[in-house]
């Protein structure tokens, strides 16, 4: 009798002979999994490891922001070595919040204006979205929402693991999809 090793759902404990099984369980039983079985073991951030990260973010996107037609468009970006605990906290109640078990991996995404509302509110700054060129009249920013579509801003978590020497290196990557989109502003005169 040959025994396999077996896999198992870390949300339903069904086991399994291959990863590749797994991931299609998962994706077929628990594809909006909001559940984080670690998650007693992720320690709360400060409030300035928050910040630290938050105001990184806004600091990296600002730079994909332009205000000429090569601006416009998909952008991403990636913070290397971005906490787990970090991403989990400031996003884990957002109502499109998901955690793959499997992969170790979460995503978080906002949509149209009440997405934009909701990340003033996370970033507590009202600004994070656009930049402004006062010498060409000219606004880059995030779009979210315009008289066709919506769009979204996607978070995505995931860990990257070196094996070298009988050593493992495991970091935290979180990356940023988004659309942006540049266009001439007016001065309200009031």
């Amino acid at each position: 009798m040959t025994s396999q090793s077996s896999i198992c759902c870390k949300l339903c404990f069904k086991a399994f002979t291959a990863y590749q099984k797994l991931l299609v369980h998962e994706r077929n039983k628990h594809l909006y999994n909001k559940t984080i079985p670690h998650f007693y073991s992720l320690p709360q951030p400060s409030s300035e490891q928050t910040f630290y990260y938050i105001n990184s973010f806004i600091v990296l996107i600002k730079k994909k922001l332009g205000f000429s037609r090569h601006a416009v468009g998909k952008k991403r970006f990636s913070i290397e070595t971005f906490p787990e605990n970090v991403f989990v906290y400031l996003f884990k109640n957002e109502e499109k919040f998901k955690y793959s078990p499997a992969k170790h991996k979460y995503q978080c995404c906002f949509e149209g204006f009440a997405g934009a509302a909701r990340l003033k509110e996370i970033f507590r700054y009202d600004h994070w979205s656009f930049r402004q060129n006062l010498f060409t009249n000219t606004k880059g920013y995030v779009l979210l929402e315009d008289y066709e579509n919506k769009y979204q801003v996607k978070f995505i978590w995931g860990q990257t693991t070196l094996s070298e020497n009988d050593r493992e290196f495991t970091l935290g990557k979180m990356t940023c999809n988004f659309i942006t989109d540049s266009r001439e502003f007016q001065e309200k005169y009031v």
